[in-house]
């Protein structure tokens, strides 16, 4: 039989109390901390050079993200974050649905480069996989249309409300190698004007 023997906590041999418990420190790292640490923690957002935003002039749903996992460890998205603007001449609700593993559309064809962050401000890793955004402005009309879409894939449509311009989704997703996360965002009812920001936080988990 194994016998631990009281070490008195010196050097480092662990102390055992009368109660046979055993006297140590710990320290709790949460698994996206520590991935920022080492520089594998990332924004993902629906913004470019020069295109801070999605801009809407009609209330026109628009795929204003989509990510993909093409790395050989698991991609967990923590949460999403939408920044909505106000609603010019809109009334209800905005409209944001969250796609498990689109397969096609426009915003995937047209393959414009999202906005990359990692979030160690001391680290440059890449983002192991690729992220597109939204053309912009989002408009309909007789002079055309401009708006981005994603086709296949699955996922349940939820209202925001207008009187609410950060909404933070603890999303909890984990992208194994191979598989994406895309969203939609249509703006309330009547908008003429409206613009919004969707900003993923994802990291990788080196323990998949």
């Amino acid at each position: 039989m194994a016998k631990l023997e009281d070490g008195s906590g010196s050097s480092r041999r662990v102390r055992v109390t009368q109660e046979n418990r055993l006297s140590v420190d710990s320290v709790t790292v949460a698994g996206e901390d520590n991935a920022i640490r080492v520089g594998e923690g990332w924004q993902i957002a629906s913004a470019g050079s020069g295109a801070p935003n999605i801009s809407f002039t009609a209330a026109q749903q628009t795929a204003p993200l989509y990510f993909s996992n093409t790395g050989d460890l698991d991609i967990v998205v923590d949460r999403v974050v939408v920044i909505l603007g106000t609603a010019t001449g809109g009334t209800g609700d905005w409209l944001f649905r969250l796609i498990r593993n689109p397969t096609g559309g426009t915003l995937i064809d047209n393959a414009v480069s999202a906005g990359i962050s990692n979030s160690n401000h001391g680290a440059t890793n890449a983002y192991p996989g690729v992220a597109y955004r939204s053309l912009t402005p989002v408009s309909t009309g007789a002079a055309g249309t401009n708006f981005d879409t994603l086709t296949g894939g699955s996922g349940a449509t939820q209202p925001l409300k207008q009187t609410i311009d950060r909404v933070i989704l603890p999303v909890g997703r984990r992208l194994p190698q191979g598989f994406s996360l895309g969203c939609t965002l249509t703006p309330p009812t009547g908008t003429t004007a409206a613009s919004a920001l969707i900003v993923a936080h994802v990291f990788i988990d080196r323990d998949s």
